[in-house]
């Protein structure tokens, strides 16, 4: 299990930091340092550098500020500092993938920038996607980089791998620590915008398309010809439930929340219980998010998570009975039920009639 795991790592984009060429190890450190300060960017924020090709998928996104009461949202980012290798549960929780790499050069130290990018360039082909292009920003650490630059036609790079992606030099002149960090922000903001873009992209494409997802639980089973049919009635209640993992990342719960539901009930028709599973955690992870939004209290939070988690449990139990024959509640915990209900229509209409009442004496006294 990876460590520093919790219901939230769901809602984290991974992003891999990595040296590129000679760097001195402090220095490596110092800027991946004043990077993590930024493992956080508000949708707010970004919008100088967003720009929406086609009507985002993500409906309920909320786009204020992020802070408790806010109503806003934002992405969250989870730095692996010298990357890390891919794996295998990356289809099942998306969270696992590294959507993102940001490399850090020293100039003085590197002063081939065709190297450099040939040596970056290579870095990223080991983290390639097939479900999102992976975003990559090269920094430069300036300090005498003019002689350098004056060769190079333009600040950007092309990478190439089998789908041509292209990655940003980003120069960081000699300044103090704060302005340092605006700058970092700066980038930060844009890598947010850039990401959000490609999970758009991916999410309208997994909607219209059929995208096969698959665990090492799948490789090591070979299957019939019944199962390939059951593999494929699969795929819809998996690709919902990947477009709401995208949902989450993308720091929209509530449609998350949505697409969520859907993998749910798909998951219980094909008896596909893995994926199941998979969709009631980032439920759960979706629902966090959306009371958090809200500024809802820690304790309203965890009963609200129980009731979910309950009435997912007791949904399971009475569709278990159904489909075993079993017989339905006792006939006296239906009576109890009938008279429960009973006594709270009652109440309700009793409620009703002294609102109807005080409603009455407010406008005579009113006219009065």
């Amino acid at each position: 299990m990876e460590p520093d795991v919790s219901i939230e790592t769901s809602r984290m984009i991974r992003i891999a930091v990595l040296p590129i060429g000679p760097i001195p190890s402090l220095l490596f450190r110092d800027y991946a340092s004043m990077l993590f300060l930024h493992h956080k960017i508000d949708l707010s924020t970004i919008s100088s550098f967003y720009t929406e090709h086609q009507k985002s998928p993500f409906a309920h996104q909320p786009w204020g500020d992020s802070s408790p009461g806010g109503g806003g949202s934002c992405l969250r980012f989870k730095f692996i500092v010298g990357g890390s290798p891919p794996s295998p549960w990356e289809d099942f929780q998306s969270h696992r993938k590294t959507l993102a790499v940001i490399g850090i050069c020293h100039c003085p130290s590197s002063p081939d920038l065709g190297s450099v990018a040939d040596q970056f360039s290579a870095a990223c082909k080991g983290y390639s996607s097939s479900l999102v292009q992976l975003i990559a920003r090269l920094m430069i650490l300036k300090d005498c980089l003019e002689h350098d630059m004056g060769r190079t036609k333009s600040p950007s790079l092309v990478l190439e791998d089998n789908n041509r992606r292209e990655g940003n030099l980003v120069l960081f002149p000699p300044a103090d620590r704060q302005t340092q960090e605006l700058h970092l922000l700066t980038m930060m903001q844009d890598v947010a915008a850039s990401l959000l873009m490609e999970f758009e992209k991916w999410v309208l494409q997994a909607e219209s398309g059929g995208t096969i997802l698959k665990t090492p639980l799948d490789s090591q089973a070979s299957l019939s010809s019944e199962e390939v049919i059951k593999a494929k009635k699969r795929r819809l209640g998996r690709a919902q439930k990947t477009i709401g993992d995208y949902c989450l990342l993308a720091g929209s719960p509530v449609d998350a929340n949505a697409h969520y539901s859907t993998a749910l009930e798909l998951a219980r028709l094909t008896g596909d219980y893995f994926w199941y599973a998979g969709a009631l955690e980032g439920s759960v992870c979706a629902l966090l998010g959306e009371k958090q939004s809200k500024s809802v209290s820690t304790a309203e939070m965890i009963v609200s998570l129980k009731k979910t988690v309950v009435s997912e449990e007791k949904k399971q139990q009475k569709r278990r009975r159904i489909n075993t024959g079993e017989e339905e509640e006792p006939e006296e915990d239906k009576t109890d039920k009938k008279k429960r209900d009973a006594e709270k229509e009652h109440i309700d209409s009793r409620e009703a009639k002294q609102q109807q009442h005080e409603l009455g004496r407010h406008r005579s006294e009113g006219r009065k």
